[in-house]
């Protein structure tokens, strides 16, 4: 995923397209939208690990955040809620995701194309609480289409480069999946063939009357939608028949056929576009990682359970089980870890049906969690979950994507100089060159914070070129006072570790006298 945006969640009006890079440090005054922006993340895992009949859970019993119903998430005034992805669209991942290099291979053609995909979401008339999708625009390179939908999920209108196709479309609906993004049909169906075929007889001035439809559609699927080789690319068509090579030879680039035969190929690969995207955010999704604002309070003693502990929940409630499930060489690299970091000692005191948390802060003798700082029982979540993740990322080089880590106020009750050590760890997972580089697995931050001591810190790293200033962002959220709502606005540090563009007495308020 590179980059994502949301309109209309809450006080969001527009995010804009936020990248996804390394390093994403999320700041603003209260009730400014930055909370909600990071929240979008554990919503969409939320979403896809639970099956529901809508495409968004805003609340869950178990889930990691909640928006109530899509009524209340919507923005005052607004209609409806979207959300927007950009990603590159290759060969290569299309194929990661079990796509025949076929399906997808003959539509790029030899390249990549940047694929963006727009879900917007609306209340249903009848159930407010519950929620449809409306609308569904799909952008790959200099092409568009766009589709909507009613209550029922019935296409009331398709066009594809602001040409309609929706006569081609009238009888076909979507089906919500336990995916993310509906299935408009199924790609081996009748009703796919029907609809191509449908496609296909808008050329059929072009082609020999007693041609089979169904092989001028297998020739249009296969034949992409490379803008600077599209013509070059069907006038060399093999197996066509000879009324077709005529016609298209007698074609130039500025031809209305031309650009009628594109939007027709764009069309028939709109399905599979969806099912791509589908897949595409879903694992995506899979991999967000989440730290909530409010740690679970350190107990003396925790009761042992016999249940597999995958990783630290959002609180940090099972922090104690996950420990206690690491392996020797696993409970080793994070001693290691944290003594290089932190100068801290975990470990676990097993005593048959009880676990005890300890902690040697500061070289200091051996406590249990519950008898030092509460700061320690609230960073620790954090802390290991950063070790966590970095340390799947090396394990799971078959993934094909990066884990995002979306934390939130990870500096609260912590001394600016722990905040600090929390920003090195920040910039150490963000630098690239850290990770395996066949791997390609970078975990991606997203932090929200108050604190001046790790934006500072972060700069100087820049500044001593510990991160590049390339794979660090700085996300502002202010008050609009001339449109209302939110404004959001990135800036960057520049080489030597200074924001650019940054608001003068962002940190500290005018004094009132």
């Amino acid at each position: 995923m590179d980059s994502i945006r949301v309109k209309n969640l809450r006080c969001l009006v527009d995010s804009g397209d936020i990248p996804i890079k390394p390093l994403t440090i999320l700041v603003g005054a209260n009730s400014t939208g930055k909370s909600t922006f990071l929240r979008v993340f554990p919503l969409l895992r939320q979403s896809v690990e639970t099956p529901t009949d809508n495409p968004i859970l805003w609340y869950g019993q178990k889930g990691y955040v909640d928006f109530g119903t899509i009524k209340e998430a919507l923005r005052d005034s607004a209609q409806a809620i979207s959300f927007g992805f950009n990603f590159t669209l290759s060969n290569k991942s299309a194929d990661e995701l079990g796509f025949h290099p076929r399906e997808l291979g003959f539509l790029l053609g030899d390249g990549a194309g940047e694929f963006y995909i727009e879900i917007e979401l609306t209340p249903r008339q009848n159930n407010e609480t519950q929620t449809t999708i409306s609308k569904l625009t799909l952008r790959l390179g200099a092409d568009e289409a766009i589709l909507l939908f009613d209550e029922l999920g019935q296409i009331t209108r398709f066009d594809v480069n602001t040409r309609s196709f929706i006569n081609e479309l009238k009888p076909l609906q979507i089906k919500q999946t336990t995916h993310f993004i509906p299935i408009m049909f199924e790609k081996n169906s009748d009703i796919f063939s029907e609809y191509g075929l449908k496609l296909v007889k808008l050329l059929a001035h072009l082609y020999y009357k007693k041609t089979d439809p169904s092989s001028v559609f297998k020739m249009l699927f296969e034949l992409g939608i490379d803008h600077q080789n599209f013509l070059k690319s069907l006038q060399q068509i093999k197996n066509s028949s000879k009324t077709w090579k005529q016609n298209i030879s007698k074609l130039t680039e500025s031809n209305e056929n031309i650009q009628l035969i594109r939007d027709i190929s764009f069309a028939c690969h709109v399905p599979l576009l969806l099912s791509f995207a589908d897949h595409k955010i879903v694992d995506f999704a899979h991999k967000i990682q989440y730290i909530g604002p409010l740690r679970a309070v350190a107990d003396r003693y925790y009761r042992v359970q016999d249940i597999s502990v995958a990783e630290i929940d959002f609180r940090g409630e099972n922090l104690p089980m996950y420990l206690d499930s690491l392996s020797p060489n696993q409970k080793t690299d994070l001693d290691d870890w944290l003594k290089t970091h932190f100068g801290l000692e975990v470990s676990i005191k097993n005593q048959g049906t009880h676990l005890a948390v300890m902690v040697t802060p500061d070289n200091a003798s051996l406590k249990n969690l519950a008898d030092v700082g509460f700061g320690y029982s609230q960073a620790l979540p954090v802390i290991i979950k950063l070790w966590s993740v970095v340390q799947h990322s090396m394990w799971d080089r078959f993934k094909n994507y990066p884990s995002i880590i979306a934390i939130e106020q990870p500096e609260l009750h912590l001394h600016p100089t722990l905040q600090a050590q929390l920003a090195d760890v920040f910039a150490n997972i963000a630098k690239i060159e850290n990770h395996p580089t066949e791997s390609k697995l970078t975990p991606r931050l997203l932090v929200e914070t108050h604190s001046e001591a790790i934006v500072n810190r972060i700069g100087q790293l820049v500044g001593l070129g510990k991160i590049e200033a390339n794979d660090v962002q700085v996300i502002l959220f202010e008050p609009d006072q001339e449109k209302g709502g939110t404004k959001v606005s990135a800036t960057t540090f520049d080489e030597e570790g200074c924001l650019m563009n940054w608001p003068y007495g962002f940190f500290i308020p005018d004094l009132p006298f």
